[in-house]
Formats: C-alpha cells, sequence, structure tokens
C-alpha cells in the first residue's frame, strides 16, 4: 500500500461516512477526467504483444518483414520513455501535446527501420487508438450514472477534460458504456495541442458549455496534472477522486485540492449540498478563444517500381448523397441540444450546405496566393466547422464545433458521398500485393480516417502502404509536403515511384514537381480528357491511361525479371 504524500493532509478530505463536506460555490458546470474519475482501468499484460502483432501484419503492406518480439520491444521501451516524458511536461506551466506521429515514430516505434517507421507513422492515429483498449480494460468508477443523472436533473453541464493519446479511443469507450451522451463537450489532449496541467485545457472547456472556469468544478485524480490544471485555470473547486497514481505523484506539488474523495461516489453529497444551498443562476454563454496548438532493411532490386495512388477518382467513384446536409446538421443540432443552444435541423443543414460554399470558394482562393509557403495549407478542422460552418451560428456552440471538428469531419466525410471501388482498382492492388509491389495513397480529404473506412470495407485497407493524407499533413496536393510525407515512407528512390491520380495540377503537376519519376493520369476522374492530354503535352505527365487496370502492365514491365 502507498504511503500518501504529506502534502495531501494540508487539503480538506471527504468521505461518505465523514462530516459534512466543507462548503464549496455551487457550479454550473462539472469538469470529469477520464481515467481516474469516470474509469478505472486495469492493464493487460498482452498489449504489447498484441499491438506488435498487428504492426507486423501492417509491414507486409510496407514491403517489410517485421519481427514480432523486436516490436514489442520498441513498444514497451517506448512506452516507457513516453510516460518519463509526461512526468516531466507535468512540470512545465504550459505544456504541448505531443503530435500522433511523434508519438509512433519517436517514442513506440523508434526503434524500427526508418522507413517502416516513416510509412507507420502516416497511420498513427490508427495506430494509437487501437492501442487504447489493448493496454488496459475499462471500468465506470463508483457513483459515475448517479453523478451523472443527478447532473442532469439539476441542470449542470457536463465535459470531459482529459490528457489522451487518442481522443478517438476515449470517446469510443464512452460510447461503449453508455455514458457519451451526457457530455457537452469533450476536450482531449491529443485533439487540442495542449496538455494538462495547461489551464487552456479547463478554460476551453468551459468556454464550449457556456461557462466561466469560476463556475466549474474539475474533478481529477492527479496532483502534478489535474490539480494543476484546475488552479491555474481558476476552477470554482477542484476535486480528487483516488486512483492509483494519486499518492505517487512524480515530484512535490504545491497546489493543494478543495476535496480529496475515494471514489466518484462520495462527490454526490457535497454536489447536492452545494447546489442546494446556492442554486445555479441562469447559464451567461461566454465567447472563446482557442489556443494555438502547437535502416536495415534492403532496398528493393533496382527497377522494381512503388506504387502510389489517389484516392477519389482513382480508388474511388463517388456520387453527390442528398441527405448529406440533414445528416451532419442532426450531429450539430445533438450538440446543440447538450449545451442548451436553441436550433432547428433546417439552420443546422442550412449552415452544413453553406459552410461548405465557402470552404470551396476559399480553397479556389488559395490557389492564387503568391506565397507558396501557404498556398497549398490544408483548412484546420477547427477553421473548417467554427469559422465556415458555424459562421451563422450561436458562439458557444460554435466553440463546440470547433472541439469536435475531428468528429464532424469525419461524419462529413461519411455522408457527403456515396463511394465505390473504381473498376479495375482492386485487381490492381491485390495484383501488386502478391508481386510485391508497395502501393501508397496520397489524398486530398478531409478527413484521412474515413477514406482508411472506405478501403476496409473494400477489403484492401490491409494491403496499402505509407498513406498521407491532406487533413493529416496540412498540406493540399499540389504541395510537395504531402507527396514527401508518402515517399518517406517508402524504401525506394522516387525515380523508381509510380503515381497515378485524375488531374492535371493537384496530380500531374504536382507528382513531377515532387520528383517522381512516372506520373500517370487516369481519364474519366474529375479533370476533362483535353485537360489530361495537355498536361502530358506539357510534360507533367508521362502517360494518360483509360482504368487502374492498365498501371499492371506499366509496373509489371518494370519489374527486374528473376536471375
Amino acid at each position: 500500500m502507498s504511503t500518501a504524500p504529506s502534502f495531501l493532509a494540508e487539503s480538506r478530505s471527504v468521505t461518505a461516512q465523514s462530516a459534512p463536506a466543507p462548503a464549496l460555490p455551487a457550479p454550473r458546470a462539472l469538469l470529469l477526467d477520464f481515467g481516474g474519475v469516470v474509469f478505472s482501468t486495469t492493464a493487460r499484460m498482452t498489449w504489447a504483444r498484441d499491438l506488435a502483432t498487428q504492426l507486423a501484419a501492417r509491414g507486409h503492406a510496407l514491403g517489410a518483414e517485421l519481427d514480432v518480439a523486436q516490436v514489442e520491444a520498441s513498444l514497451r521501451a517506448g512506452r516507457t520513455a513516453l510516460s518519463l516524458w509526461k512526468n516531466a511536461s507535468s512540470r512545465r506551466q504550459e505544456p504541448r501535446e505531443l503530435d500522433p506521429r511523434e508519438i509512433v515514430g519517436e517514442f513506440l516505434l523508434a526503434d524500427l527501420p526508418a522507413p517502416v517507421r516513416a510509412a507507420l507513422a502516416l497511420d498513427a492515429s490508427a495506430i494509437l487508438a487501437a492501442m487504447a483498449p489493448l493496454v488496459a480494460d475499462h471500468h465506470v468508477r463508483p457513483g459515475i450514472p448517479a453523478l451523472l443523472d443527478l447532473a442532469r436533473e439539476r441542470g449542470l453541464r457536463l465535459g470531459i477534460v482529459s490528457n489522451a493519446h487518442s481522443g478517438r479511443a476515449h470517446r469510443r469507450i464512452l460510447e461503449q458504456h453508455g455514458l457519451a451522451d451526457h457530455f457537452g463537450v469533450q476536450i482531449y489532449s491529443d485533439e487540442v495541442g495542449i496538455r494538462k496541467p495547461h489551464p487552456g485545457m479547463i478554460r476551453l472547456a468551459a468556454d464550449a458549455l457556456g461557462v466561466r472556469p469560476e463556475e466549474a468544478w474539475y474533478v481529477g485524480d492527479t496532483f502534478d496534472r489535474d490539480v494543476a490544471a484546475g488552479r491555474r485555470a481558476h476552477a470554482g473547486a477542484v476535486v480528487i477522486t483516488r486512483d492509483r497514481r494519486t499518492d505517487n505523484p512524480p515530484f512535490h506539488v504545491s497546489d493543494t485540492p478543495d476535496l480529496v474523495l475515494e471514489t466518484p461516489e462520495d462527490l454526490i453529497y457535497p454536489l447536492r449540498e452545494a447546489l442546494d444551498a446556492a442554486p445555479a443562476p441562469a447559464v451567461q454563454m461566454a465567447g472563446t478563444t482557442v489556443p494555438d496548438a502547437a535502416t536495415t532493411r534492403p532496398r528493393p532490386a533496382p527497377a522494381r517500381p512503388a506504387l502510389l495512388l489517389d484516392h477519389g477518382g482513382v480508388i474511388t467513384e463517388s456520387s453527390p448523397n442528398p441527405e448529406r446536409d440533414r445528416e451532419v446538421g442532426g450531429m450539430i443540432l445533438a450538440l446543440a441540444e447538450r449545451i442548451g443552444i436553441p436550433l432547428t435541423l433546417e439552420d443546422a443543414a442550412q449552415a452544413v450546405a453553406d459552410g461548405w460554399d465557402r470552404h470551396r470558394a476559399r480553397k479556389r482562393e488559395r490557389d492564387t496566393l503568391a506565397d507558396p509557403g501557404h498556398r497549398h495549407d490544408e483548412v484546420d478542422p477547427a477553421v473548417l466547422w467554427g469559422d465556415l460552418i458555424g459562421a451563422d451560428l450561436p458562439e458557444p456552440l460554435r466553440a463546440v464545433l470547433r472541439l469536435e471538428a475531428p468528429q464532424l469531419s469525419l461524419a462529413l466525410h461519411r455522408a457527403k458521398s456515396l463511394p465505390a471501388p473504381r473498376p479495375g482498382v482492386i485487381d490492381l492492388i491485390r495484383w501488386c500485393a502478391e508481386n510485391d509491389v508497395v502501393v501508397g495513397i496520397v489524398s486530398n480529404t478531409i478527413s484521412g480516417r474515413g477514406v482508411r473506412e472506405i478501403l476496409d470495407r473494400y477489403g484492401v485497407g490491409h494491403l496499402i502502404g505509407p498513406a498521407a493524407y491532406s487533413d493529416e499533413i496540412g498540406v493540399r496536393k499540389p504541395g510537395r509536403a504531402v507527396f514527401d510525407a508518402a515517399l518517406a515512407g517508402l524504401a525506394a528512390d522516387r525515380a523508381d515511384v509510380v503515381y497515378v491520380g485524375d488531374k492535371a495540377l493537384n496530380d500531374g503537376r504536382g507528382g513531377k514537381d515532387a520528383g517522381i519519376g512516372t506520373v500517370c493520369l487516369l481519364r474519366g476522374g474529375k479533370d476533362p480528357d483535353a485537360a489530361l492530354e495537355s498536361a502530358l503535352a506539357a510534360g507533367h505527365a508521362d502517360l494518360v491511361l483509360d482504368s487502374p487496370a492498365d498501371l499492371i502492365d506499366v509496373l509489371a514491365a518494370r519489374l527486374t525479371p528473376a536471375t
């Protein structure tokens, strides 16, 4: 049994059996940490082997044969190093969060060959989402259902504020336990770019719920992250519910909480007492400002090609979904209802339609910029949802849209069209797998996660190697950075790479500017045949083809015959 540090004695401790709780100001919102408050966890000892097995299978699509034991050792070493980094970051006043690609490429898989690291880092968000349930089993802590019911009964707005490698996984766990609908906002460090004890985490949640930090209680389980964050944000009350990390902070923390409780169940009494003593007034909506986020594998034989494909128009052909605006508008309406904003489905659907038009106009304007450093920047999801789609909506709802932007972009990607594989492309991808030709993707999209879902639905997701999506890289084609990201995951010279797209500028000129050896354009996509022929004549493409299946002959001719 751990011995509680001396500074615990300085805070006011309350249990269900103790004397009445100290008087605290009645809150108008309740902000809960995820792990240690809503959930406790039980470690799964096999997590590293399970994840290593998945990654080794993924390596086959990269043209790499990975040793499961080596990958497992790298994962365990990386997680240990990551824990040390997190503890050190807790000492900072306003720590930033690591990018998912940093976590995967520089910590978890640091012992693997450079091309494999680069390729797998492109799938970092998916890897971290898969890792979360493998590392631990999650159990709802005692009293949480009753606490959430009390909050709903008394009109308290609820939010999650959590450091997380994968907010995506946390959201899924909440949904699986039937708790997601209670929370008006969920703030995860990987999604907002900062981590506790940065006070901005709590301020973001308060802003999105339309209250001041002083009107919210923050409940966590650690001193170095949660108590420090709550005090720096000036939360109305800071509460600890003890969990395995509570009594073992990595260093002395001078901040103290208002209450130290054994379980969330013990919070019900002092919360009810505070609410009964001083009922919360009507909520006064607040605006928001979102802070700035901030080789051992041998080379393939000479002349062995690698293949990079565009997604839309090459792998997938789509037809518009006439219900797009209403389907996505329904999600906005649900978010509005959770934070008490009156809105109709018609207004939400119109916001989606108008915002998408603004986004398209903005892309056209950006393409004319003289500054090459920003001409091809991809739209930030928070800007898309908070500024473009949310332009005519109430400010507190716009704040929530900014914070929920990655999930909303995925929903929009799912709803905007009805995808189907382009004839011949599945045969092409499978032929490449059978002939050890690595296949990667370079695609402009609002949701790389959505594209991955489509590829899995086609049954070829496991055959795809390095995949660079503009929303994850931050640059759109024809910008070079998105091409470079995919090329870094290939153990092949650019001269040996074949790239296939359907647009003369984005794919033809973009591929050539990136130094790719062979650029092919496909008829039947977005650009008319005349534009493709002009690109060919201008030297911005090497081939114009009719079908993805035509690539099989192109690639077969480049394979070095066996000797």
